[in-house]
């Protein structure tokens, strides 16, 4: 039972920013260069991950439900962290920041 609780909180993402009405559709982007509108960061996520492409997938589906609630128009995955325990799995993190078309 507690794997299971562990689990699921490693995927949750962590935000921090400004909060609007909330959205129904989420554009991704990789780069802020392949953004072709004006738009503000309105704030940052950090969503724990894992290795494998299953897991992946689900962080970027719970960034993307985070993004919709906090009222986002798009997310910029920025950057993937790797911190190394000892004994342990390493543990990976996806930076976000949450943007706003203007």
């Amino acid at each position: 039972m507690i794997s299971f609780l562990s689990g699921c909180s490693l995927n949750s993402p962590v935000y921090f920013g400004s909060k609007f009405t909330s959205t129904n559709e989420v554009q991704s982007f990789y780069s802020t260069k392949d953004i072709n509108r004006p738009f503000e960061v309105i704030g940052h996520m950090n969503a724990s991950t894992g290795r494998s492409e299953s897991s992946q997938i689900r962080t970027r589906q719970l960034v993307i439900e985070k993004a919709k609630e906090i009222g986002g128009d798009g997310v910029v995955y920025s950057e993937l962290n790797r911190q190394v325990n000892q004994k342990t799995t390493d543990d990976f993190t996806m930076k976000v920041d949450v943007i706003k078309f203007k």
